[in-house]
């Protein structure tokens, strides 16, 4: 149960960063800020330990934090940025 709500959590947080950072070009789009998310989910259950809304041994407040923390560093890391139109 404790991974289930990781995915859940990851999947939500992936989506949220994923509308609000639609205008950045990122290598892998959605799925690798899924990637990045689940890393996070789990990095800040464990750093941020038992606390707030716990659900299934799970801190949901904590993988929250540690999901958004590193999708936006990996936003700030690989954002392409797209050629502009100078000179012709």
């Amino acid at each position: 149960m404790y991974y289930l709500i990781l995915i859940v959590v990851s999947l939500v947080v992936a989506g949220i960063l994923h509308y609000a950072l639609k205008e950045k070009t990122i290598p892998g789009g959605y799925w690798n800020l899924l990637v990045g998310s689940i890393i996070g989910a789990f990095l800040g259950d464990l750093i941020l330990g038992d606390w707030a809304w716990m659900l299934a041994g799970y801190n949901v407040i904590a993988g929250i934090i540690g999901a958004l923390v590193i999708g936006w560093l990996y936003t700030l890391l690989f954002n392409q940025k797209e050629p502009t139109n100078v000179a012709k």
